[in-house]
């Protein structure tokens, strides 16, 4: 049981990493874009114009980049020990392949938090873009095992927020390509695609920490 309730409280608390958010943009010397700024652009080392010449130019200017990249850090660390514990529970209520593949998603936005944006562009992106599909899988099998093991609501959050991430990833490849999404905001396609990872990750935890006080009461 006590592994179960270590999953639920891991997945909440790393909502850790959208806080970081908050804090980390509110202390630019400029105006931080929720809109034209990216998530990448938080844990900038330097300042300067990124992506010069492009419809995605925009200003960066990150104080407390060390803040946002150790958030990035622990929201993967935190999503791994998650899904290790959910699959260590004796009622495995995710199954296994599916946790074991978010535990690869969240190392991987361990990789993220350590490749920041301006010092490794290769290796950030990879990282970034090799996370969405691996999790994206992990959570539709997870969801197909929370089905059969009576978490109906979990399943169908679960398959809802894969949904949004991979429309949101979609709007993200269009606008950093100079296509219509760009229109919307390169920052705010890219957080359909990714807080709404974080987001699941809470509604996740919560909800297998009511299964526990379900089973126990």
């Amino acid at each position: 049981m006590w592994k179960q309730q270590l999953a639920g409280w891991s997945w909440i608390a790393a909502a850790i990493a959208l806080l970081a958010q908050l804090l980390v943009a509110a202390a630019w010397p400029g105006q931080y874009s929720w809109a034209d700024n990216t998530i990448s652009d938080l844990g900038a080392t330097t300042c300067g114009v990124f992506d010069a010449g492009t419809r995605v130019e925009r200003t960066v200017c990150s104080p407390l980049h060390v803040v946002a990249n150790a958030a990035t850090v622990v929201n993967g660390l935190l999503l791994t020990v998650g899904a290790i514990a959910v699959t260590l529970a004796r009622s495995r209520p995710l199954g296994v392949v599916g946790p074991v593949l978010l535990a690869v998603g969240g190392l991987l936005v361990v990789g993220v938090g350590v490749t920041p944006l301006d010092k490794a562009p290769a290796a950030h992106e990879a990282f970034a873009l090799a996370q969405a599909p691996v999790q994206w899988t992990g959570m539709v099998v997870a969801a197909l095992a929370a089905r059969r093991t009576g978490m109906g609501t979990l399943a169908v959050v679960t398959l809802a927020a894969t949904a949004v991430s991979v429309v949101g990833l979609g709007l993200f490849v269009s606008a950093v390509g100079g296509g219509a999404a760009a229109a919307v905001g390169v920052g705010l396609v890219e957080r359909l695609a990714f807080d709404t990872l974080t987001i699941w990750g809470v509604v996740a935890g919560v909800l297998l920490l009511r299964r526990t006080v379900a089973v126990s009461a």
